[in-house]
């Protein structure tokens, strides 16, 4: 084998190799850092996160489900709960969240501080409504200038924190 061709069998592996990772990345996993404090108690800050994005070529996510978006007109990612799907109504009256009239039971919210009211609104068809965990601390869907979330907008399913290695966890 020659020197040329043995340098070219290198240049072609790593070609493939940029190709494959690029790929995955942009159809199939990524990993997301947390921002902020909109998720407490659910996340934390600085965690990271493994998000997988095949699901969203297949339907929209479920109640209750963390995922990642991205907000019309605003640039990076934003990790939300799923609250309501299409069709359904949503709203908040005295810091409690109600879908189509039946208050929800949210556990997993931060309840320390009260939230503002929302006047009940319906979930366009082939979008989403998302909240943060931390009501009182997080832009959302219930800002009108975000709004309903487009299907086309969602990046993918948080599944699991992945760093700090010594809180290795998933998500729900």
């Amino acid at each position: 084998m020659t020197k040329s061709r043995a340098i070219w069998g290198w240049v072609i592996s790593i070609i493939a190799a940029v190709a494959i990772a690029f790929v995955v990345r942009t159809f199939f996993f990524e990993i997301i850092v947390v921002d902020g404090e909109s998720m407490l108690p659910t996340l934390q800050s600085d965690e990271k996160l493994a998000v997988e994005k095949v699901s969203r070529y297949f339907g929209l996510p479920e109640h209750g489900d963390i995922i990642i978006v991205h907000y019309p007109n605003m640039s990076g990612t934003y990790v939300k709960r799923v609250i309501a799907l299409p069709g359904e109504t949503v709203e908040v009256k005295d810091s409690t969240v109600y879908v189509n009239g039946e208050a929800l039971s949210e556990p997993y919210i931060n309840n320390a501080e009260p939230y503002m009211d929302m006047a009940a609104v319906t979930v366009p068809e082939d979008t989403v409504f998302v909240m943060g965990d931390n009501r009182a601390h997080s832009l959302d869907s219930r800002t009108s200038d975000i709004g309903p979330i487009a299907r086309s907008e969602i990046v993918g399913h948080a599944m699991s924190v992945i760093w700090p290695l010594d809180n290795i966890h998933s998500v729900q």
